[in-house]
This record gives structure tokens, C-alpha cells and sequence, in this order.
């Protein structure tokens, strides 16, 4: 950890950061380039396989594992399917590297690929592909041109990953049921003990449902936004059969808020890195999610609201 920090106090002065483009790096573009018999596939795959080689050696840089093998984009199947420049970062997740041309004004970031990544990073390549510049990164997207403007300096990323790298291990949620509660983690009864706003807002509905099921529920109070807000996160576990439980998780507002910010991002993601529910908040009194699962299996929570993400990642 002491070389991440280290990696990123002496990266933070330098924008855009360049990286050279190695003939090492062409081959591995050329490679998969020649699995493509459509031209304009061909290309698209050789520019991505490029932009995210030099993401790569940035990240490399902080001191960061990556993964090729679980990046959608090293894959030559899926690259046919979806035009993904992803890489894994490791105990983190996806990363999308969008190539930018010589002279563009925008970076285009076509929707297929606007969920199930931790950030995307504008990458612009030089005309004769010797240089990779990274421009700067935003952490979601809503269009698919993004103006070169509106993207957050490339200095800033360390900073934004370090606030990625403070997620909390993996919770294994059927411990609760044995009493067995997870650091961090509170009953809605002591959340709302001493919070005299917070138990205002929860006191009847939400308190009488965590009381009448037969499973565990708790929860923490999360801080993002600018300006900061808090959100009231909770989950619950409940026996289905002998075999299967039940999930449920919720988000609410706290205090004299009635809503939820507009704009406020919570996806349900598993274990494969795929986002499989996701919902945007406009004016809610709060998000939930419901389903089902089986001992062992392992997904994910990401709530994001402006250039803030909070993930947290749990086992059944």
C-alpha cells in the first residue's frame, strides 16, 4: 500500500500523462486485429487494444494489479459483440479506456458500455500511434459524446481510485443469521439510537417491516456528494428453502431530506463483474432491490452520485 501512495504523490503533478507506444504493444493490437475480417471492426479492436495497453502502464505506475483475462475487450468474441476498451483492476473492477483521435473534441463512449465500470479514461492517440496521451477521466456517463472539457484531470485519478481502495471486504451476509455481524455493520434500531432526525424519517414503516421478517437486517449511514449527503444503506438475508435466500436491499434518505439526490446511481452487480439491476433515482423516497441466491454466491453494491462511488461487496 505504502507504494501506491508513494506511485501516486509523484504522478500527481503530471497532465496528461504520456505513454509511449511500444512495437510490443502494436503486435498485441495486430494480433487481435487479425481476427477480424470486417475492416472497421478490425481497426475499432486495434485503437481500443492500444488504449488500453496504455492505461495498462499508467496504472502500473500506481503501483495497481490489472487482468487482462476477465477484460471484455481481450476477449475476440465479445469484441465482435461490444465495442469495449475495459480493463480489470484488480479488487476494484472495470475500467473503460475510451480512444480519442488526433484533434477530436469529444470522446465517444457508445452506451453499450455506460454501466459496470469503476471510471472511464479518455485516452488520445497521436496520428502515427506512437504516443498515448491520457487526457483526463469522469467516473459515469449519460451521453455518448463526451466533451474533451468536461472530463477531470488525469492528476485527480489517483485520488479517486484511493477512494475506491477503502472499500470493505467481503461481507458474508448468512453469518448474520448466526449472530455473527460483520464490523461497520448496525441494527436500524441502534442507527436510529441518539439520531433524533434520522428516527424521525424511519420511525414506523421501516422499523415495523425490519421487526416482522424472519431474517437479519443492517445497515450503515453513507456519505457522498458534494455537497455531502447522507444515505441510509440496508440489506437484509432471509431463509427461501433449505437451499436459497432471499436479498433485499434499500436506500433512503436521512434527516429532513423526504428524497433521495436526483441522479443518485445504485447497481446490483455479480460476481463476474456484470451489472444485472441498476436504477437511477429521480425525486424517490428510496431504491430497493430484490432477489434470490444461493450459499456462496458473491455479488456487489455500487452507489454512485456525482463523482463519488462507494462499492460494497458481500457473500451469501
Amino acid at each position: 500500500m505504502k507504494l501506491f501512495y508513494s506511485a501516486m504523490n509523484s504522478l500527481s503533478s503530471m497532465f496528461p500523462f504520456t505513454v509511449p507506444l511500444t512495437a510490443a504493444n502494436h503486435q498485441t493490437a495486430e494480433k487481435f486485429y487479425q481476427q477480424h475480417s470486417n475492416s472497421q471492426k478490425a481497426r475499432q479492436v486495434y485503437l481500443n487494444t492500444l488504449s488500453v495497453l496504455a492505461v495498462n502502464f499508467y496504472l502500473t505506475c500506481l503501483g495497481m494489479k490489472t487482468d487482462f483475462e476477465q477484460s471484455q475487450s481481450w476477449n475476440p468474441t465479445l469484441q465482435v459483440l461490444v465495442d469495449s476498451a475495459d480493463l480489470w483492476v484488480n479488487d476494484l473492477g472495470r475500467l473503460e479506456c475510451r480512444v480519442v483521435l488526433p484533434d477530436a473534441k469529444v470522446c465517444v463512449i457508445p452506451a453499450q458500455v455506460w454501466s459496470d465500470r469503476i471510471a472511464y479514461i479518455a485516452v488520445q492517440l497521436n496520428a502515427d500511434l506512437t504516443e498515448a496521451a491520457l487526457l483526463g477521466f469522469v467516473s459515469s456517463v449519460e451521453t455518448e459524446e463526451l466533451p474533451i472539457e468536461k472530463l477531470q484531470p488525469i492528476d485527480q485519478f489517483p485520488s479517486y481510485l484511493s477512494s475506491l481502495n477503502v472499500i470493505a471486504p467481503i461481507t458474508r451476509l448468512s453469518d448474520w443469521l448466526q449472530n455473527q455481524i460483520a464490523a461497520g455493520w448496525q441494527t436500524l434500531e441502534a442507527l436510529l439510537n441518539g439520531q433524533e432526525q434520522l428516527a424521525f424519517s424511519f420511525r414506523t414503516p421501516i422499523v415495523e417491516a425490519s421487526q416482522a421478517t424472519s431474517g437479519m437486517k443492517q445497515g450503515k449511514l453513507l456519505t457522498l456528494g458534494t455537497p455531502k449527503i447522507q444515505a441510509l444503506f440496508l440489506i437484509e438475508i432471509a431463509p427461501r428453502t433449505t437451499s436459497e435466500y432471499q436479498i433485499r436491499i434499500e436506500l433512503y434518505p436521512t434527516g429532513a431530506e423526504a428524497y433521495l439526490p436526483r441522479s443518485l446511481h445504485l447497481s446490483l452487480i455479480d460476481e463476474a463483474g456484470k451489472t444485472i439491476l441498476q436504477a437511477e433515482n429521480s425525486n424517490s423516497e428510496g431504491l430497493e432491490f430484490q432477489f434470490a441466491g444461493e450459499p456462496g454466491e458473491q455479488f456487489s453494491v455500487k452507489i454512485s452520485l456525482q463523482e463519488d462511488t462507494i462499492i460494497e461487496a458481500f457473500e451469501i
